[in-house]
């Protein structure tokens, strides 16, 4: 656990452990696919400071993982939303990642003592769910929509 100014913040790793990649057979495979969730909430990777990056993802497990699996050797925040266990994509769709729910977490997590900037990095394809200009107007926090797929995010953010 990192300890915040907001409180304690899990610290999670960006290595695939033998216990995801079990759970990611049987998600993908059916077995316990609607309960494959983490908790929504702020999660650490590395060793974030008040300039590192925050990067907003759903609940579901495999979105999640995929996005902490893709930072090795980044240090960020990741804020997680509470999508019912809805990949991102989808749950943009179904209006669970959503403008109220982003600006929700953000207020939540006490991100305005965490960070100097007013930056949140929120998938692409959350886009049809997330209004950028209320989340400014709502939290103060801007949004940029970064890539599609996790696996290009250490490009973007170096772009």
């Amino acid at each position: 656990m990192k300890s915040t100014e907001a409180g304690p913040v899990p610290v999670v790793s960006t290595q695939r452990s033998l216990s995801d990649l079990a759970g990611t057979v049987a998600a993908r495979l059916g077995f316990n696919r609607d309960r494959y969730l983490v908790a929504p909430g702020l999660y650490a990777v590395g060793t974030p400071d008040r300039t590192a990056q925050i990067l907003v993802t759903a609940n579901y497990k495999l979105s999640f993982d995929t996005l902490r699996f893709a930072l090795p050797g980044l240090n960020a925040w990741i804020l997680v939303l509470d999508t019912c266990g809805i990949n991102v994509w989808c749950a943009a769709g179904k209006g669970t990642f959503s403008t109220q729910e982003l600006v929700s977490r953000v207020k939540a997590s006490g991100l305005d003592k965490l960070v100097d900037h007013r930056r949140l990095v929120v998938p692409q394809l959350a886009a049809t769910g997330v209004s950028a200009r209320q989340v400014k107007k709502q939290s103060g926090f801007s949004v940029q929509f970064g890539p599609v797929r996790a696996s290009d995010i250490n490009a973007w953010l170096d772009n």
